[in-house]
C-alpha cells in the first residue's frame, strides 16, 4: 500500500433539544428477513446481510445542515422518505479539507447519517450497543473508513453504530447568533436517534457505550459533561483523547479572523451564504496561520476549530467536569499510545529535521518548565532532538489528557475507571513509527487486514493482540468491566497492551510532575 498524507494529518443545549425525535420509538412496521428490509418511522431501509451480520448504512439521524436555512443551526429533524432507501452503501464524508497536497475540499453535503452492524434484528434480543465517534482533529471525519467496520463487534454480540457529524466551521466556529459546539450537538442527536430506534436493530437503549478516538475521544469527554448527553449512554471509552478545546477568549480571536478572510460580517446569515469550498479554503489558510506562534500566540499548538467552553454544552475543561462529578455514575475506559506524536513526524521524515533549538523553543512557547527536555532525556539518553520533541508533544497533547481525565473520574468516586496504555511498536517506516497515534484503532475493531491498517501496522501485526484488545472492549460493553483492576490514585493500575499484555503501575512520575501547570 502506498501511504499518502491522507493517512497522517491529524450554544443551544437544553432539555428538548430535539423534541421531534421522542415519541417515535417502537413504531417500526417490521423486518422482512427474506429481503433484509426494515421499516422504521422514517421509511423503509434496504440493508444487507453478510455471514450472519446485518448492516444498514447512511441512515439519516438529522437533516442536511449544509443548506442556507439550516446552516450553523442546531441539528434539525431527520427526513422521511417514500419507497425503499438503499442502506447497503456508505454515504459521502461531510465536506472537509483533503489530506493530500495541495489541500482542497472533499466530501459532499448530505443528511447527518449513521451506520449500523448487528447480529440480530429481533427487538427482544436487547444486545449491548456501542456508538463510535470517529476522530479527525474536528476538521475531518469519515465513518466509512474500512478499519471502522463494525462486523467484528456484531460477530461478538454487540450492535455497532458509527456516526458522521459536522466538522470545521460548520461544526465548531463560534458565531454570536448561532449555537456553539454544533458538532457535539450532532453527536447528541445521533445518540437520541439510537435511544429511540436501536431496538429495531436488536439493541438495548439502556446499554449504550459511547466511544471514540482522538477528536472522537475528546468528543466523548465533552459528552460526559454535556447536560444534553445525560441518560443517552451508560458507559464511555476514550482512546487517546486530545488536549482539544478553546476558551471563549480564544474563540473570540478566531471568529473575526474568519469573517475578515471571507469579507463578510461575523453572523450566521452571512456565513450561511458562503460556498462550502470557499469556506474550507479559508479554514485551511487560517489553520496554517494559527500554527505560527508569531501570528496567534494564544492559539499556538491549538487547532482553531474545536469545541469551546461556552458554559452550555461545555461548562468546564474535560478533567474539571469529571472532577466535579459529571457522569460519576458512568464507568469509563480510557488510555493512550506510547508514541502518539510520531504519526505526524515519522512518515514525512520531519522527525529528522527538528534541530535542538526547536525543542527549547517549543517548551518556551508552551510556557513549560525549561528543564523539561533534560528530564525527558534521562529515560532516552540516545534520543535525537526530534525524538525528544515527539515525546514531549505526545504527552502534552494526548497522554496527560488521558491521565488527568482518568484520575479526575476516579477521584470523584462512583462508577469505576479503567485505564490502559498501548505500547506495541509498528515495524513500518523502518520501525520508527513506534506506538503512534491511531495504531490502536484496528486492534480494537479487529480489522488488521483492512488497507489503511496494513499501511500502519504491516502484514505481520499480532492478531493475538487484536483479539485481546477487541475482547476487552466487547467485555466492557457487555459488563462494564474490561477485565482488569480499576484505576485509582493509590494503585494507578493500568493494562499495558503489547506483544505480551499485562497490568502495570502507571509510570513516568518525574515527567508527569512537570505538567502541573497545564489544565486538561
Amino acid at each position: 500500500m502506498t501511504l499518502t498524507r491522507r493517512h497522517f494529518n491529524a450554544g443551544w443545549l437544553a432539555g428538548g433539544l430535539l423534541p421531534w425525535v421522542g415519541g417515535c420509538a417502537n413504531t417500526a412496521q417490521g423486518f422482512d428477513a427474506q429481503s433484509n428490509v426494515l421499516t422504521v418511522p422514517q421509511g423503509a431501509l434496504q440493508g444487507r446481510v453478510d455471514n450472519g451480520i446485518h448492516s444498514f448504512k447512511r441512515i439519516p439521524y438529522a437533516a442536511n445542515p449544509y443548506v442556507p436555512e439550516r446552516a450553523y443551526a442546531a441539528p434539525q429533524p431527520a427526513p422521511s422518505w417514500s419507497g425503499l432507501r438503499d442502506a447497503t452503501r456508505f454515504g459521502p464524508m461531510p465536506p472537509q479539507p483533503s489530506r493530500g497536497a495541495p489541500q482542497t475540499m472533499v466530501g459532499e453535503p448530505d443528511d447527518l447519517c449513521l451506520n449500523i452492524w448487528t447480529p440480530s434484528m429481533d427487538a427482544a434480543a436487547k444486545l449491548p450497543v456501542m456508538v463510535w465517534i470517529p476522530g479527525g482533529a474536528y476538521i475531518r471525519v469519515d465513518a466509512s473508513e474500512p478499519w471502522y467496520d463494525g462486523s467484528a463487534f456484531a460477530r461478538d454480540g454487540v450492535v455497532l453504530v458509527s456516526i458522521n457529524y459536522r466538522v470545521g466551521a460548520h461544526g465548531f466556529l463560534v458565531l454570536p447568533d448561532a449555537p456553539s459546539n454544533r458538532g457535539i450537538l450532532d453527536q447528541i442527536a445521533a445518540l437520541q436517534w439510537v435511544r429511540d430506534h436501536i431496538a429495531h436493530f436488536g439493541g438495548d437503549a439502556s446499554r449504550v457505550t459511547v466511544f471514540g478516538q482522538s477528536a472522537g475521544a475528546s468528543s466523548v469527554a465533552a459528552l460526559l459533561g454535556a447536560p444534553g448527553g445525560r441518560g443517552l449512554f451508560a458507559q464511555a471509552a476514550l482512546q487517546s483523547p486530545a488536549q482539544g478545546y478553546l476558551t471563549l477568549a480564544q474563540a473570540a480571536r478566531v471568529t473575526p479572523a474568519f469573517a475578515q478572510a471571507l469579507g463578510v460580517s461575523a453572523t450566521r446569515d452571512a456565513f450561511a451564504r458562503i460556498g462550502l469550498k470557499t469556506l474550507i479554503d479559508a479554514s485551511i489558510k487560517l489553520d496554517a496561520a494559527a500554527a505560527d506562534a508569531r501570528v496567534w500566540s494564544e492559539l499556538a499548538y491549538t487547532k482553531i476549530l474545536q469545541p469551546v467552553i461556552d458554559g452550555v454544552a461545555m461548562r468546564q475543561p474535560p478533567a474539571a467536569q469529571l472532577a466535579a462529578g459529571a457522569s460519576k455514575d458512568v464507568p469509563i475506559l480510557i488510555g493512550s499510545n506510547d508514541e502518539e506524536f510520531k504519526l505526524y513526524l515519522v512518515p514525512g521524515g520531519a522527525i529528522d529535521r527538528i534541530p535542538e533549538p526547536a525543542v527549547a523553543g517549543m517548551v518556551a512557547t508552551l510556557k513549560l518548565p525549561p528543564e523539561m527536555p533534560a528530564v525527558y532525556r534521562v529515560g532516552r539518553p540516545n534520543a535525537t532532538p526530534g525524538e525528544v520533541f515527539s515525546a514531549i508533544n505526545s504527552d502534552y497533547v494526548f497522554r496527560n489528557a488521558a491521565q488527568a481525565q482518568a484520575l479526575a473520574h476516579a477521584k470523584a468516586g462512583g462508577a469505576p475507571t479503567y485505564a490502559y496504555q498501548f505500547g506495541w511498536r509498528s515495524p513500518q517506516f523502518g520501525g520508527r513509527l513506534g506506538a503512534a497515534h491511531v495504531l490502536d484503532v484496528p486492534f480494537v475493531f479487529d480489522t488488521l487486514r483492512t488497507p489503511p491498517a496494513l499501511g500502519f501496522v504491516g502484514p505481520a501485526a499480532p492478531q493475538e493482540l487484536a483479539t485481546r484488545m477487541h475482547a476487552a472492549w466487547v467485555a466492557f460493553a457487555k459488563t462494564g468491566k474490561p477485565g482488569w483492576q480499576a484505576y485509582d490514585d493509590a494503585g494507578r493500575t493500568v493494562m499495558r497492551f503489547d506483544t505480551v499484555s499485562t497490568t502495570v503501575r502507571e509510570g513516568g512520575e518525574r515527567e508527569r510532575a512537570l505538567w502541573s501547570s497545564v489544565v486538561y
